[in-house]
């Protein structure tokens, strides 16, 4: 009788200790789920070699997470939420390429990212740890243009210094060769050049007041 009792009590224990194994590794899985956090690493590096990478800080989200590059160039966030975020390097002297970070909830996925190299830019896929190279080099000031011919050419007064030493040098040798009456025909019109007065009567086609005149023109006739 005794017997039977026994094995009855111990299917009961050992199904109360299957349950609760149960439990138990239900909620660690729960925890360990809520607990789920990523290091989100990567290296900056600069097209030449020669020159060195100050350091620089780095965002994830506009500055819900930040950290700074070490002197390698790496750079590491700690402790990291499952999500999407979005990195940036906040470089005075060079410009990087903008990261979309997708961190998955389940350790199975793997951590996908997709670069754009400048706003606007197609997508393409990134290989995680990140390795950003700088695009080009910040340029604060326009270059000063050196002095040239095509700089002094693009002077209007120096167009202008330039046709009044051609006028001076090829109008002698023509007046040379000018028949003495058109010589002085011309003397004529640059002395009432120098008159206002006749220049707008030259100008206007108007007569001289003598061609007026009765008395002359009865004289005339």
């Amino acid at each position: 009788a005794h017997a039977p009792r026994r094995a009855t009590g111990n299917m009961r224990s050992a199904v109360a200790s299957a349950i609760l194994a149960l439990i138990l590794r239900i909620g660690a899985g729960g925890e360990a789920e809520e607990s789920l956090n990523y290091p989100v690493e990567g290296v900056l590096s600069l097209r030449d070699r020669t020159e060195t990478l100050k350091t620089t800080e780095v965002v994830l989200n506009g500055g819900e997470y930040r950290t700074f590059t070490r002197t390698d160039g790496s750079f590491v966030f700690h402790d990291v939420k499952p999500g999407v975020y979005l990195l940036d390097v906040l470089s005075v002297e060079y410009f990087f390429s903008q990261v979309k970070i997708n961190l998955p909830k389940s350790v199975d996925q793997s951590i996908q990212c997709v670069e754009y190299r400048y706003p606007g830019a197609p997508k393409q896929t990134a290989a995680y740890p990140l390795r950003l190279l700088a695009a080009s080099k910040k340029q604060y000031f326009e270059q000063r243009e050196q002095m040239g011919l095509h700089t002094l050419f693009r002077n209007p007064m120096m167009l202008m210094l330039a046709l009044t030493g051609v006028i001076v040098v090829i109008m002698p040798k023509l007046m040379e060769n000018m028949d003495p009456e058109e010589m002085k025909k011309m003397q004529e019109q640059m002395g009432a050049a120098n008159d206002p007065a006749q220049m707008l009567k030259n100008l206007f086609g108007a007569t001289d007041e003598s061609d007026n005149d009765p008395s002359k023109q009865i004289g005339d006739s």
